[in-house]
């Protein structure tokens, strides 16, 4: 086998953020809603008889936000519901040898909010960030 240049100078072929994401088989959470380039992950759990709601993004959406957190609405036929981020400072982690992301934020919940968003249809969920907005369209029909 003979050394060659032109294999150094071959462009690496690159996968893009769809197949990264079709490829990632992730147990943290419920599958809830997608859009054109991210995946979000959703479910309502407890801590301490307190309800939250535990979301991570993956995809090509990368953020650092410091003091202000952000921001969660459900959208739902006739109204929305705004939650606000449990932690003010939210950070997305580049995924090990990929050009995609992990975003984790949790967001406070009260109980009646809970029951809302279990058993309303919601439509659209936006996350609202300094200066970005991000909506993905609900793939699942219940929230765990």
């Amino acid at each position: 086998m003979a050394f060659s240049f032109l294999n150094l100078l071959k462009p690496k072929s690159t996968i893009g953020i769809p197949e990264i994401i079709a490829e990632i088989d992730f147990k943290g959470g419920t599958k809830y809603g997608e859009n054109s380039s991210n995946t979000v992950y959703l479910d309502v759990e407890e801590l301490g008889g307190f309800p939250f709601i535990k979301t991570i993004i993956i995809g090509d959406f990368s953020t650092k936000i410091k003091r202000t957190g952000c921001t969660l609405t459900f959208v739902f036929d006739k109204e929305s519901l705004v939650l606000s981020s449990d932690n003010t400072d939210v950070a997305s982690n580049q995924i090990k040898n990929t050009i995609a992301y992990y975003t984790e934020i949790d967001f406070e919940l009260t109980e009646e909010e809970a029951v809302k968003i279990k058993s309303e249809p919601v439509l659209e969920i936006q996350y609202t960030f300094k200066d970005k907005m991000l909506a993905f369209n609900p793939i699942a029909t219940q929230i765990q």
